[in-house]
């Protein structure tokens, strides 16, 4: 039977609930502009009822739960726009931030130098006996080397920047981990004990959306409510309580930059960048080790290809104070290093040029199968590059200084093209004082049609290039062969000495390797010393840093080169003439184009890759705001809707007092009632 005091036990029961709903529907109206909250409901049941007559009783109400409005698929689809938007917000920002180093739009970037330069040049044949005009001349050089050398300093610094934001996001990935890791270790911990741990998990969700801007990321959860989380492509990150911690390693093959590691137990950090697809971090290394590099090697090889052609053309023509064979700007360097990763014992010298027309300003790798066997690869084209004989410096061929070819006495020559013997070639001489070759080109063409005419190599199929370099006075026989097996090689005759082809370098696209070795291909040569092992590789160019080390080196303006021969001087123009053509010029090195072509494309390539970027941010950020949207309408606070469960909970909470009161007075009558 109900009594009065199961009256006030049932009017207990509805203070305490509506007491509890008023404090959850508060809870929501004070994180109304909590980022991440998912609004929170009190869930009510009727309390167990008692057997009773006429029939059970109610004995009040309970709060059964307290619930979280979440739809879990929407979160996720928040955390890979996540993800997009971290990476995207960072490409744009440093693209952009890339695009000011062109300097185009107010007429200060590299594209005014170099039409600045060719103007001085055009100014400078027009006038080629007067001073001001070279000097000039001198000073747009030095301008152009300047704006050369200022564009790769703020190339590098960006890079150092990206770097040091790669360092940090590690350290904010790392932080974040452990807060997730904290925060399981919370839920687990009250979900055990019965407790819904909503504000811990809408604070889990929070650092995880934060999280997934920095890196990609996966998540699975186990029955105890922990989150287990995944990043880049499988590894895991956080366990439950446990974390696995990124590194910030610094890679001796990246010039010392970090790279992402990832600790597996061993003694050092396996890099994961590789394996990293989305967030912030992703940018940052793409930004960083291929935009910057791109950019760094393309104002490097427009560096290199500008000074190398320069310096061609004005070696071969006079002053007018009668000088010739000067550089105007300092002359392309090799660069070699070997592999981090190379295990055997094998060094690389630092190399030389030793025919600059022959320079294509590509990468090359040295790579070997064994101890003894190698091979070297274009990695620009991919293609085996082909093997040549490089002779040494002969005294440079003019009007002045002849080489004669004397029937009988130097001119003959026996060669061998992969590795097909010739007979005995002769060059064209003539007896006593012989026929004298004035031009380098004009005696390479005649060592090639005759070495290209002798019957034992035509009937193998076999041919040369034979190339006379200007600025190193070299002969370079080159194999038309692109195989393996390509060689050349000048095994006799009486013209090797007087046409330096005695003690020169022949090289083959592969061969057996004996220490020392002195590779010579493309232009320029290497010695290797020492015992490699098989898998060893070895990088060698020959435009690295051209554009950071640019500078003017012809200080004199009576030096500067404008006539082809030095009986023309000072009226004749004709060698810069072919200096101010050098604009127009295509280059290979600069994939076909001029170098105002590698500039503008360089640019261009950047202003494309930054409106990519800025169109497919916007786009995300659209995407975002629509799933913020519909998470809003699903997990967000109203606040109209909580000031109605206010009042109602209110009401509640009043009629309960309201039953109190009255069944405190039903008691009052009961206990006045006298006997």
């Amino acid at each position: 039977m109900i009594g009065l005091t199961s009256l006030f036990d049932i009017a207990r029961s509805a203070l305490t609930t509506s007491q509890q709903a008023l404090a959850v529907t508060g809870h929501n109206v004070a994180n109304v502009n909590t980022p991440g909250y998912s609004r929170q409901e009190a869930v009510l049941t009727e309390r167990p009822p008692l057997n009773s007559q006429p029939g059970m009783a109610g004995t009040g109400v309970r709060a059964t739960a307290i619930r979280r409005y979440t739809d879990q698929f929407v979160n996720r689809q928040l955390t890979t726009v996540q993800q997009n938007l971290g990476r995207l917000t960072v490409s744009r920002e440093e693209l952009f931030r890339l695009q000011n180093l062109f300097g185009d739009s107010n007429n200060q970037g590299i594209a005014a130098r170099l039409n600045d330069f060719f103007r001085g040049v055009q100014d400078v044949s027009t006038n080629p006996g007067e001073l001001a005009a070279r000097s000039v001349l001198l000073a747009n050089a030095r301008q152009l080397a300047s704006g050369v050398n200022q564009a790769a300093s703020d190339l590098a610094t960006a890079r150092q920047s990206l770097n040091l934001q790669v360092q940090q996001t590690v350290a904010e990935i790392n932080s974040l981990s452990n807060q997730i890791a904290e925060l399981n270790g919370k839920i687990v911990m009250a979900e055990v004990a019965g407790q819904n741990a909503n504000d811990l998990r809408d604070q889990r969700e929070l650092a995880l959306n934060e999280l997934a801007t920095r890196v990609d990321i996966t998540t699975v959860e186990s029955g105890t409510g922990a989150l287990t989380v995944f990043a880049a492509r499988g590894q895991v990150l956080v366990e439950g309580a446990t974390v696995r911690q990124l590194n910030a390693v610094e890679d001796p093959e990246n010039d010392g930059l970090f790279s992402i590691g990832y600790s597996t137990g061993g003694t050092r950090p396996l890099s994961i960048d590789a394996l990293i697809s989305n967030g912030r971090l992703r940018s940052l290394l793409d930004v960083r080790d291929t935009t910057v590099r791109d950019l760094e090697a393309s104002f490097d090889r427009l560096a290199a290809t500008l000074a190398n052609a320069v310096n061609i053309i004005h070696r071969q023509g006079y002053g007018l104070d009668g000088s010739t064979g000067l550089n105007v700007f300092g002359p392309p360097a090799v660069t070699t290093r070997p592999v981090t990763a190379n295990q055997g014992a094998a060094a690389i010298g630092g190399g030389a040029i030793t025919a600059n027309s022959l320079l294509t300003f590509h990468d090359y790798e040295i790579r070997f199968s064994s101890a003894t066997a190698y091979s070297i690869v274009d990695v620009t084209t991919g293609a085996t590059i082909r093997g040549n004989y490089t002779g040494t410096a002969i005294t440079a061929l003019s009007a002045d200084n002849p080489l004669s070819l004397v029937t009988g006495t130097n001119d003959t020559l026996t060669v061998s093209v992969d590795g097909v013997a010739s007979g005995t070639i002769t060059l064209a001489g003539a007896v006593s004082p012989g026929l004298s070759y004035t031009s380098g080109a004009a005696l390479a063409q005649e060592v090639q049609a005759k070495i290209n005419a002798d019957a034992a190599l035509q009937a193998a199929g076999k041919t040369v290039a034979v190339t006379y370099d200007t600025t190193t006075s070299r002969l370079v026989i080159t194999s038309n062969n692109t195989t393996t097996a390509s060689a050349v090689d000048v095994t006799g005759g009486t013209a090797r000495a007087s046409l330096g082809l005695t003690g020169g370098t022949a090289t083959a696209a592969s061969g057996t390797y004996t220490s020392p070795a002195t590779l010579a291909f493309d232009g320029l040569s290497v010695t290797l010393t020492g015992a490699p092992a098989a898998g060893d590789r070895f990088e060698v160019d020959a435009y690295s840093h051209a554009a950071r080390d640019l500078a003017v080196t012809l200080t004199n303006p009576a030096s500067v080169a404008t006539s082809s021969t030095r009986t023309g001087i000072p009226g004749n123009n004709a060698n810069l003439l072919s200096l101010v053509a050098l604009q127009h010029r295509q280059f290979a090195s600069l994939n076909n184009g001029t170098l105002n072509d590698a500039y503008r494309t360089a640019a261009a390539g950047l202003g494309v890759a930054a409106q990519t970027a800025d169109r497919e941010q916007e786009a995300q950020a659209i995407l975002k705001d629509q799933i913020d949207t519909l998470r809003a309408q699903v997990s967000g606070v109203s606040i109209d809707e909580e000031l109605v469960n206010l009042i109602k909970f209110q009401r509640g909470f009043e009629a309960a007092s309201r039953l109190v009161r009255i069944t405190d007075e039903m008691f009052q009558t009961l206990l006045s009632i006298k006997p």
